[in-house]
């Protein structure tokens, strides 16, 4: 999977209360700063930098993240259904590279 790929994984219906879960995977090397052994030059870091949740268009919660990560993040996060929407999960690198995913869930 190419750097960035996401997957974001909510339970499709939750009922009105529940404290689902929000899981997400993302693809990423997270390489700390080192010397390249053959040519001595510093080889800078490459890592995410900060994950954003939103549930409908409002942020939850912001993780920020560093080279100490490891490489292809899981994470998971709670978030309380009160009614139906999207999650979307918003992260970028220190490249400047950004990624979105979303899922929709159904409260009843």
């Amino acid at each position: 999977m190419a750097v960035g790929t996401g997957i974001l994984r909510v339970p499709k219906e939750a009922k009105k209360g529940e404290i689902i879960r929000v899981q997400m995977v993302i693809t990423h090397p997270m390489t700390p700063p080192r010397k390249d052994p053959q040519t001595g030059q510093e080889v800078p870091a490459y890592n995410l930098t900060k994950l954003d949740l939103f549930f409908n268009d409002k942020l939850v919660s912001t993780v920020n993240m560093g080279a100490g990560v490891s490489a292809n993040p899981f994470m998971a996060l709670t978030l309380k259904a009160d009614e139906s929407g999207v999650v979307k999960i918003v992260y970028e690198d220190n490249k400047g590279g950004k990624w979105e995913r979303t899922a929709e869930i159904k409260v009843s």
